[in-house]
């Protein structure tokens, strides 16, 4: 669906160039939801616009659905945008905008369409109210409307899409997103909110300095410790020593076992006729993986080279 190879992008400075991407390598595959993630001015803004084709590579290829993607491409009526920091016509109304987007769609949206998608994002009462007036949070979801009325999107691109969002919205978002990709849309999706991306991505790249370093499924990055077991059981006058308590209490004691240690450790809740609560393979969250392979690139001491494919 998407492949970059060896991309390079360069800025003139003010007293240097600045390379914004430095070999950047990527693959999305049809049907992924796919989140790109990185640091402040790793370079995914510059990364996205270069595969949308709104900026010219120094170096290296781009291809969208096997094509090269060009400013009035036939192959944006399949293609649906979300800008982080989206410019709108002030002078319209949102309803107006709604209307508008829908024209340049090619697509003549009708009232009861309009109503409902302004009241799936609590728009309603602000039709008329023009974008000028509207808040921060008002226009983004303008934005968010006007990226589902392209009924032929084969792909979607939201960059930051929940930036500015009440909860509530974000939750709806999110479950339209799900809907679009289980009939068939890819979505590729740029955010710093990692919580938002490890609920709803099944493959992640991350990048820093211009490049990858990382991509991957999600349940993979997530594995953790392959080896490492987290209990929670009923309290005991005897504590195994293979067991580092993380947590104690009057009700329960948590800890991390090794995997080569669970047979012993069954037999020691069997013997005691102990409660046994929890054993889990040990998580690791997207923020800590994020975390460990961005240190890792830096050359921090750090796990993340298990992460490297």
């Amino acid at each position: 669906m998407i492949e970059a190879n060896d991309i390079w992008v360069s800025y003139r400075g003010w007293k240097r160039k600045i390379e914004a991407l430095t070999g950047f390598n990527l693959t999305v595959n049809q049907g992924d939801i796919f989140g790109l993630l990185g640091p402040n001015g790793a370079g995914k803004s510059t990364a996205l616009y270069t595969i949308l084709g709104l900026i010219k590579p120094d170096k290296g290829s781009v291809k969208v659905m096997n094509q090269e993607l060009y400013l009035g491409s036939s192959l944006f009526q399949y293609i649906s945008y979300l800008p982080e920091e989206a410019h709108y016509h002030l002078y319209l109304t949102v309803e107006e905008a709604i209307r508008y987007y829908a024209e340049l769609y090619g697509y003549s949206i009708s009232n009861p369409e309009i109503k409902n998608l302004m009241e799936s994002f609590g728009m309603t009462e602000f039709k008329r109210l023009k974008l000028s007036q509207c808040s921060k949070g008002m226009k983004q979801k303008v934005g968010l409307i006007q990226v589902l009325l392209n009924h032929n999107a084969k792909i979607m691109f939201l960059d930051e899409p929940t930036r500015g969002l009440d909860p509530l919205t974000t939750i709806q978002f999110r479950d339209i997103l799900l809907e679009r990709n289980k009939n068939g849309v890819t979505i590729f999706l740029n955010s710093h909110i990692l919580s938002e991306v490890e609920m709803i991505c099944n493959r992640v790249a991350i990048m820093d300095k211009g490049r990858v370093i990382v991509q991957d499924e999600l349940r993979k990055l997530l594995t953790g410790e392959q080896d490492q077991y987290e209990v929670e059981f009923e309290p005991s006058d005897t504590i195994l020593e293979f067991i580092t308590v993380t947590e104690r209490s009057d009700s329960s004691v948590k800890g991390i076992i090794n995997q080569k240690h669970l047979n012993e450790f069954f037999s020691f809740i069997q013997q005691k006729r102990l409660k046994l609560y929890q054993c889990t393979l040990k998580r690791t969250t997207l923020e800590q993986a994020f975390a460990n392979i961005i240190k890792g690139a830096s050359g921090e001491k750090t796990d993340s080279n298990k992460y490297q494919n």
